[in-house]
């Protein structure tokens, strides 16, 4: 491939995303599956124009999540596994959220030369259906990493834990699981909790569960109540300065000997790599106007500014698409 054909195939990406994001949305995968395999059918069915539905389902069907046979349809291995809602592995909250997060995308021009999206990720939580798919999205990305985490932790004498901007509670669950001794609690604003309550319903310990309702930036943690606090991709959405707070809040709410773990994405030094830690910055830039992704020394710096000590980091995921790394300090 040419340097120009290079340029071109990262410039042209948006053509192979949006097609399979805006089908996904429709949820085409999922009739397809259930039986309206043809573009008119699936245009009646949802009151779509056929045409544009055919064009549409043939340009995935050119990236391999659909199968075209004459004017029919059919979902490839892939497709089936990962995007009809019915199947266990299903990941299209995920991608629905991706779909809803283009528009502040498109307002990255505006948003360099303001310093501010037009609207903040509490103005998105509270848009129509998009809080219910951004924490499933949440929770599927975390599924995996959370149970990495609460392995490495070493849960035993922990009696007690905060999830901080919970969201679906993946964390909660896997330390949970991991020490079926341990009363975990959820703090998220009303609607991720609400959210996070239905998804956990059926969990093996779901009595371990206890949720509170608050702003993590304006309510208390509570004093010398727990043995684990954790903060979980929760960082890279505040300002430097609303970290450093958390992290003096969660000090505060652990008893003598209890840990902070503060986990999330991290980048290095120079803030150029890992690539996804770069990119996912640009994306805080136009999603939340305040967030960030921020190097193991800030973290770092604002645990021992807080008054935690022996601090220590684990890496989570190491071995996936998106490592993310822990950091974790104890209160003397």
């Amino acid at each position: 491939m040419s340097d120009h054909d290079a340029l071109l195939d990262t410039v042209l990406a948006y053509r192979r995303s949006k097609p399979l994001l805006v089908a996904l949305d429709y949820d085409l995968f999922t009739w397809v599956e259930r039986g309206w395999n043809t573009a008119p059918a699936l245009a009646r069915r949802l009151k779509l124009d056929a045409r544009a539905v055919a064009i549409l389902l043939d340009a995935v069907a050119a990236t391999g999540f659909l199968a075209k046979h004459r004017n029919r349809y059919r979902n490839t291995p892939l497709g089936k596994d990962l995007l009809v809602q019915d199947s266990p592995n299903y990941r299209g909250s995920n991608l629905k959220y991706q779909e809803a997060t283009w528009q502040a995308w498109s307002d990255l021009k505006g948003v360099v030369k303001t310093g501010r999206p037009k609207d903040g990720l509490l103005q998105w939580i509270h848009k129509g259906a998009f809080a219910e798919d951004y924490i499933k999205a949440m929770g599927d990305v975390a599924r995996e990493p959370a149970r990495d985490l609460a392995a490495k932790l070493g849960l035993a004498g922990t009696a007690k834990s905060l999830d901080v901007g919970s969201g679906a509670g993946s964390y909660s669950a896997a330390l949970v699981a991991r020490n079926p001794a341990l009363e975990a609690t959820l703090f998220d604003l009303p609607r991720p909790l609400g959210v996070a309550r239905r998804l956990l319903s059926e969990h093996p310990f779901a009595g371990r569960f206890r949720f509170k309702a608050g702003d993590f930036l304006k309510d208390s943690f509570g004093t010398r109540e727990f043995d684990l606090v954790l903060i979980s991709n929760v960082t890279h959405c505040e300002s430097a300065a609303n970290n450093r707070l958390l992290v003096q809040k969660a000090f505060k709410a652990l008893r003598p000997g209890g840990r902070l773990v503060v986990h999330d994405y991290v980048s290095d030094r120079g803030l150029t790599s890992p690539r996804f830690a770069a990119m996912l910055a640009v994306h805080l830039l136009v999603f939340t106007g305040r967030g960030n992704v921020y190097t193991l020394g800030q973290y770092s710096g604002w645990l021992r500014a807080a008054g935690f000590r022996g601090l220590r980091h684990r890496r989570v995921a190491a071995g996936g698409s998106y490592p993310s790394l822990a950091v974790i300090g104890t209160k003397p």
